[in-house]
């Protein structure tokens, strides 16, 4: 049984479509989690808490036996004799797989919901700290789309070192700017525009994914988000390409060496997915170059050296403004192709295609979370699993920086 990929990542999202409920009534009176197909696989939402998992066929069986109210016993004996294997085999599995579940299950008392995304981070933020004398810190006045905001946050992690990312977009103090306040205290974190709450979390990975979120609706008002991960994202002629993907993995380096060579900048850390004809709308932040690749990129940005370093969640990393280094594109049509960077020493230039059971299991990985702040749609998710299932996808993996461009030149070249 190839328990490894029977539970993969989660994230929030509902389906309608396709969709199985299961039998057994929630006790917490929340509704009950179901089941969708995606490709080979299938997908399990809990409501409760949010969450989305990745489950293959055998997975699922066992699930559907456990939401039945089986013993783990009942569901290994049931198993052995419908597959003919030993039944210590079976329990083995069976255990395996349930404690992959049982991981996930939502607790009725915990109102949490599933770990938001982490943007440009490593996957834990650590204890959060909170100003000590419990005044906000003013991080500055930014322009997004039509909207002027005055950031003011009292969460350390969130302070003014954090919104260096969107120094391109600040606007001096002016008079009549909405005042955003970030807050956190012993019960967790508030969200606030204008005084009037809009998130109350109780960890900060929430928080940051309330925040993100305002912040793409804010630049782009009038646009409904269908999903937004943590991607690379560009443009050539007319074409644009998501490159999701974890940090460290590579896309801000290979973002920064395509741009500098006439690529169109839609992002290197966070975008959205729009609903209306899947457009990619990006979170405007600078190009963040991180130390590793300060020598491979200095050639072609050459005020690299010069410029200020930040150290974020045990990282360095330099900020370059757009003006004079790369044309920026506030939204692009829907992506030709899904690729996720893969650099490999070595390794010889090289896309391997992607089922699109795998494409949502990386995509997962990449922290990707449909939008909306309550329980999403059950049409948005059957709209997003389309998306996936249509997108050709690939993973690249190179070893040198201008063979992946030309395969990414190529491959764009030969989509619609």
């Amino acid at each position: 049984m190839e328990t490894q990929d029977n539970i993969i990542k989660n994230m929030g999202s509902r389906r309608g479509q396709d969709c199985l409920q299961t039998p057994q009534e929630s006790t917490s009176g929340q509704q009950k989690p179901f089941q969708c197909r995606l490709d080979e696989a299938w997908v399990l939402y809990y409501p409760l808490t949010d969450r989305l998992l990745v489950l293959n066929a055998m997975a699922k069986i066992v699930w559907d036996f456990y939401s039945e109210g089986y013993e783990t016993r009942e569901i290994a004996s049931r198993l052995a004799h419908d597959f003919g294997i030993p039944e210590e085999q079976a329990e083995r599995d069976v255990v395996q797989v349930l404690g992959d579940l049982v991981d996930h299950l939502p607790q009725v008392d915990d109102q949490e919901g599933g770990d938001a995304f982490i943007w440009a981070v490593e996957s834990s933020f650590g204890c959060a700290t909170v100003a000590d004398n419990g005044e906000l810190a003013n991080c500055g006045v930014f322009q997004f789309g039509r909207s002027r905001v005055r950031v003011l946050s009292g969460v350390a992690e969130l302070d003014q070192s954090f919104f260096l990312r969107f120094q391109h977009r600040a606007i001096g103090d002016r008079m009549g700017a909405a005042s955003l306040e970030i807050r956190g205290n012993e019960s967790g974190y508030q969200l606030t525009l204008d005084g009037r709450a809009l998130a109350d979390c109780k960890t900060l990975k929430q928080m940051l994914s309330r925040l993100i979120e305002l912040l793409l609706s804010l630049e782009h008002p009038h646009k409904p988000m269908l999903a937004y991960c943590h991607a690379g994202a560009v443009s050539h002629r007319g074409r644009s390409i998501l490159m999701p993907g974890d940090s460290g993995v590579g896309k801000s380096t290979l973002t920064g060496f395509l741009v500098a060579h006439g690529f169109g900048y839609l992002s290197d850390d966070m975008i959205a997915i729009g609903e209306d004809g899947l457009s990619l709308l990006p979170l405007p932040t600078r190009l963040s170059i991180k130390a590793g690749s300060w020598t491979i990129l200095e050639p072609l940005y050459p005020a690299l050296p010069k410029l200020a370093t930040f150290n974020r969640y045990g990282r360095s990393a330099r900020y370059i403004d757009p003006p004079g280094n790369y044309d920026v594109l506030s939204a692009a049509a829907a992506p030709s192709a899904i690729v996720f960077p893969a650099f490999s020493e070595g390794a010889p230039t090289r896309f391997t295609a992607l089922r699109p059971h795998q494409t949502m299991i990386r995509l997962l990985e990449a922290n990707v979370r449909l939008a909306g702040w309550d329980a999403a749609t059950e049409e948005k998710l059957a709209k997003f699993i389309r998306f996936v299932e249509q997108t050709p996808a690939y993973e690249l993996r190179y070893s040198e920086l201008p063979g992946a461009m030309e395969a990414i030149e190529d491959l764009l070249a030969n989509r619609p």
